[in-house]
């Protein structure tokens, strides 16, 4: 008898345990960060359709503490755009800080402030992990850098500006190159369109 309820103990214990566990697989985030995305989409965006879904499909930690970027889809139109949002973890929950940039293409990219430090942002939908590497350059071409890309079906990568930059007058970066894992070149419309 004992070692019957033993292993019912045991067994019961397993089945939480799974339980548990697939549970907290299932939240990457909480529950706010998607309310406040929807009501600042709805605040923000003459294009939004709140009867349409917003999915987050990628959480990240910025480079400055406490900052994360969420990157999410919604429909404004007929097709799917990926946006990003901004939050700072305060000991309350997280709080919306800034973002909503969108685009209906693979890649989006755009310079940023997070505590007054300048940074340039560029995120993007990798299906496949068919990117490996970006190379980004301003117009002007007095600079340039590259930008290694992690694998995962999303993915978000920052470069840390000099302090002195002065984002609104900046030269804005572009994407000039896609390279996949065996550093071939991949066509500009497969890479960012």
């Amino acid at each position: 008898m004992r070692k019957c309820i033993g292993s019912l103990f045991i067994i019961a214990l397993f089945l939480n345990m799974i339980a548990c566990s697939s549970s907290l697989a299932k939240t990457t985030y909480p529950d706010t960060i998607e309310r406040q995305i929807i009501d600042n989409l709805k605040e923000k965006r003459t294009d939004f359709d709140s009867s349409k879904p917003v999915n987050i499909v990628k959480m990240v930690k910025t480079p400055k503490k406490h900052y994360y970027i969420v990157l999410f889809t919604f429909s404004p139109y007929h097709t799917e755009h990926l946006a990003d949002a901004i939050f700072k973890k305060e000991k309350n929950g997280y709080t919306f800080v800034g973002g909503l940039a969108s685009t209906s293409q693979k890649i989006n990219d755009y310079a940023m402030y997070l505590d007054n430090v300048p940074y340039y942002l560029v995120y993007g939908f990798n299906e496949e992990n068919r990117i490996r590497t970006l190379r980004l350059a301003t117009l002007d071409k007095k600079s340039s850098y590259t930008a290694p890309i992690k694998k995962g079906t999303y993915f978000v990568h920052f470069k840390k500006l000099s302090r002195n930059t002065n984002i609104e007058k900046m030269e804005p970066f572009y994407i000039m190159d896609c390279y996949d894992k065996g550093n071939k070149q991949i066509p500009w419309n497969e890479c960012v369109e």
